[in-house]
């Protein structure tokens, strides 16, 4: 019993690790991922998705944030590509910034400019007393 209590928490605590990641299978170029993931001002927020496309692609990005609770002074937003485990993460475009001055807002993030990378991750930086859900995020990639 002990053996099967214990095969079930290493399950849920693989749920858990993944939870945060989303795979963008071969051929598809497209993923949506809808859990909700909680950004406060004292710990950045991190989303990252695998894209296993064979050829140059360029990006679009579009979440959608909610002020939960509190005032969050701004959230800044931005995308970061990567070739290679060992490699650095390279920022793709310019870090958007949402001063919460709605209860909610869409950001879209576009690069036009064809690249290779083959993992992203997009940080969300709180500043200010709050707490801000990111409702949905959608990476789209656009084989060049």
């Amino acid at each position: 019993m002990k053996k099967f209590i214990l095969f079930l928490i290493a399950i849920m605590a693989v749920g858990f690790v993944n939870a945060q990641t989303a795979y963008i299978d071969k051929p598809a170029t497209y993923v949506s991922y809808t859990n909700d993931i909680t950004v406060t001002n004292s710990t950045a927020a991190t989303m990252y998705f695998t894209g296993k496309q064979d050829f140059p692609a360029t990006q679009d990005y579009l979440c959608v944030l909610d002020s939960t609770s509190g005032n969050h002074t701004n959230v800044a937003v931005a995308l970061y590509g990567q070739k290679f485990a060992s490699s650095a993460w390279a920022q793709i475009g310019s870090t958007i910034n949402w001063v919460g001055t709605t209860s909610d807002t869409t950001i879209v993030l576009s690069n036009a400019t064809a690249n290779r990378y083959r993992k992203y991750k997009v940080i969300f930086t709180g500043t200010g007393t709050g707490v801000t859900t990111v409702d949905s995020q959608e990476l789209k990639l656009w084989l060049e």
